[in-house]
């Protein structure tokens, strides 16, 4: 299958859109050329002494009608040609959308922002220029022009030949042009990622450059990823400069041999007036076409390395699929003999314990002991290396994913919204839950009193990403949309690690709401919060050293020991601290 048909499959509608834009965009590339005959024939009448007012009138409407005719296949023939190439854009969008929802998150974060930004945006949206345009057309000037030649070698071949005697020069400028763009795209596109990344880098970590004072360094790279991208483009640019030159000066010049011969040829006898006009006219026409396939042949190797690109993504590994939707023995979570690595580092190694159905299991360790891919795995945002992970006795990798998702509401630090109204963003815990279900949520998520100071209230736009929330009323925003999904199973990379005394209580006091009667498996990054868990596990280095009660623990191992005296020692430094604070005030 072609680059060609391979885009196009993406369009719902693509063959009726395709041919009827084909169709019409020759057809006014044809029509185009009867106004240049209906001259040729007034010139005839009129050398010859023929030429009456109703031919005269008779040909002007002819001219005008085809013009008329030529501008409105033209506008239906475009319109035809963005339809598909809407409609393929839509569809590669849609595509794209589901092939991430269906990607190991670790695949995803390899790409990096930059790389998906520029596919889903600057790949994607940049073939509408070719889609809509460039192919369309420059198939029908294509035709339109084949139909030119075939009628000036019927008029008289050796004109013919003269004519097109200039297209080698500009296919030669061409080739030139298109062998450059083929050597060069993939490092334009190269260049073009890096500055993307580095933008984003630069915009996004805006509050650290200036907290930390890395202002300079920080615009040193930046600056540095921007030159080296015009620098680039402006080196590109100068070795197509000679090719684009001798193509603008040749390929509009159809007369530059045609029209010496043609004389040469009427003096000599051997060629009538009236073909020399024909034929004049003829070629003169061949120049505006030719121009136009300027567009045309260019564009083939960038929409081969524009889909390439995004032909990447769908091709990427897909998290296998399953289907089983029933949970034959409840909602209790078991790990057995589960390892895995991210980009070849072990993360787990070996790991087996169990989370009761309706309990509350804690997972503690020092930082980068693997306590977060623990619940990431659960969620199955990656497949383990070995082992496996059983959700109601079964292995969450035979369960369809929908059915999966279902089961989990996962509240992590990242308490990531959407940049609509605050409604909206509780809602996507259960679509079409009514406001009332909502607000109920909110009460119980203790967010509903500040959404209510808010001048729209439910109705108030969050911003991108959140941003005009404070971190806990984003938090208590994503409980409350945990609460309205209502799942069986709650991931909780807690949330409260960070968070000043008075949002710790409302937000301990929401998760309160959330968790109950739920099968939970807390994430605990401080050991207050793990004192009454039914069930504790100890990571270090990636691997289980202990699980059991906090008493017991406390008893049987001296590692976990050690985490809670320096938990205590830390929490009296920061009463202290406090009370210090409170003092001076």
């Amino acid at each position: 299958m072609s680059t060609f048909q391979k885009v196009y499959a993406f369009a719902a509608h693509g063959k009726r859109y395709m041919h009827k834009a084909f169709l019409l965009l020759t057809s006014s590339a044809v029509i185009g050329i009867v106004p240049y005959i209906a001259v040729y024939l007034i010139i005839m009448r009129l050398t010859g002494g023929q030429l009456t007012a109703g031919f005269g009138v008779g040909a002007a409407g002819v001219i005008l009608l085809s013009l008329l005719l030529k501008s409105h296949t033209q506008e239906k023939g475009l319109a035809a040609s963005h339809r598909l190439a809407y409609d393929t854009l839509m569809g590669m969008r849609q595509k794209a959308a589901d092939k991430l929802l269906s990607m190991p998150m670790g695949e995803i974060e390899r790409y990096g922002s930059g790389a998906l930004k520029k596919i889903f945006v600057e790949d994607i949206e940049g073939m509408e220029l070719i889609l809509a345009h460039a192919i369309p057309e420059g198939v029908g000037n294509i035709i339109g022009l084949c139909t030119v030649v075939v009628t000036l070698f019927i008029a008289d071949w050796r004109l013919a030949l003269c004519a097109l005697a200039v297209i080698p020069f500009g296919f030669l400028a061409l080739s030139g042009i298109s062998k450059t763009a083929t050597q060069k795209l993939e490092l334009y596109y190269q260049a073009s990622r890096e500055m993307n990344s580095t933008i984003i880098e630069y915009v996004s970590g805006m509050e650290v450059i200036k907290v930390f004072g890395q202002g300079e360094s920080a615009f040193s790279r930046y600056r540095k990823a921007i030159e080296g991208y015009k620098k680039f483009s402006l080196n590109w640019y100068k070795s197509c400069w000679k090719y684009m030159s001798m193509y603008n000066v040749f390929l509009p010049t159809t007369l530059l041999f045609a029209l010496p011969a043609a004389i040469l040829f009427y003096t000599s006898g051997s060629l009538s007036f009236g073909l020399l006009v024909l034929c004049v006219l003829l070629a003169m026409s061949m120049g505006p076409m030719l121009l136009h396939l300027v567009i045309f042949f260019p564009i083939i190797p960038n929409l081969r390395q524009k889909f390439k690109r995004i032909e990447d993504l769908f091709e990427e590994t897909e998290l296998p699929v399953g289907h089983d939707r029933s949970f034959p023995d409840g909602y209790g979570v078991s790990f057995h003999n589960v390892t895995f690595a991210y980009q070849d580092i072990p993360v787990l190694k070996d790991v087996s314990f169990e989370a009761r159905a309706g309990g509350i299991t804690a997972i503690v360790g020092e930082s980068g002991a693997g306590k977060s891919t623990v619940a990431k795995l659960t969620a199955r945002f990656w497949d383990v290396g070995e082992g496996s992970i059983r959700i109601g006795g079964r292995d969450i990798r035979e369960y369809a994913f929908e059915a999966l998702m279902d089961t989990i509401s996962y509240v992590s630090q990242d308490n990531f919204l959407f940049n609509q109204s605050i409604m909206e963003n509780i809602q996507v815990g259960r679509p079409g839950a009514s406001d009332e279900d909502v607000m109920e949520m909110a009460k119980k998520a203790q967010c509903h009193d500040f959404i209510m100071e808010m001048p729209q209230g439910y109705q108030t736009v969050v911003g991108e990403a959140g941003d005009r929330l404070s971190g806990g009323q984003r938090q208590r925003i994503t409980i409350a949309r945990a609460m309205l999904k209502n799942a069986p199973i709650v991931l909780l990379d807690e949330a409260t690690s960070s968070t000043d005394a008075e949002n710790e209580d409302l937000i301990q006091e929401a998760l309160n709401q959330l968790l109950r009667g739920k099968t939970v498996l807390v994430i605990a990054h401080r050991l207050s919060t793990v004192v009454d868990a039914d069930h504790i596990i100890v990571l270090k280095a990636g691997k289980v050293i202990v699980q059991g009660k906090h008493p017991d623990l406390l008893q049987a191992s001296t590692e976990y020991a050690h985490m809670w005296q320096s938990y205590r020692q830390s929490a009296r430094w920061e009463y202290k601290t406090e009370r210090k604070v409170a003092e001076s005030c």
